[in-house]
This record gives C-alpha cells, structure tokens and sequence, in this order.
C-alpha cells in the first residue's frame, strides 16, 4: 500500500535505529503529542528501537482528544462575531460542538 510499505522496512528501520544510536551522544527527552503516536510508536516496537539515551514521554494528547466541549462552544461563539477571523488547524476545524 502506497505510503504505508516504505515505512515498514525492516532493513531501512534497522538501519535508521543504528544511525540514531550512533548519534545519540546525550540524552534527549522526546514528548510525542497524540494518543495515536503513543499507539503507533508501542504497536511497532519502535520505543524499543531506540538507545537508553532517548527518554519517551507520553504528552498531554492531541488538542482534537483533550479539548473539552465548552471550550469548542466557546470558539464557536467567538467565531460568530463579524469582525473575528478564526483561525485553526483542520482536525480541530471538524470537531463538532454541543
């Protein structure tokens, strides 16, 4: 499948994780954002990967998950007014409020 095989490589992984490890010459604390990079990166083993050197730190989840719905229907209102010009990214765009 087109931009899903050439991901999934095992010889190029291989080969990334040994250039990771090569590089790594202090520690680095990496925070992935999404509950879905948190899933990705556990389901493919890829924490594994990595030296001890590179610390994971499970973030706060994507604005998308965490934002509570008062807050979208705040947005929303704030939005209404005529001379405000809102602006998001596009997954937050489509979260629907109450």
């Amino acid at each position: 499948m087109k931009y899903v095989d050439e991901y999934r490589n095992a010889e190029q992984v291989k080969q990334l994780a040994a250039m990771i490890r090569r590089q790594t010459t202090r520690p680095w604390n990496l925070m992935e954002v999404c509950g879905g990079q948190t899933n990705a990166i556990i389901r493919f083993g890829l924490d594994r990967l990595l030296p001890p050197e590179i610390r994971l730190i499970h973030g706060p989840g994507c604005p998308v998950c965490v934002t509570p719905i008062e807050m979208i229907d705040q947005a929303v209102a704030i939005a209404s007014f005529p001379e405000v010009i809102f602006c998001s990214f596009g997954d937050m765009l489509r979260v629907p409020g109450s």
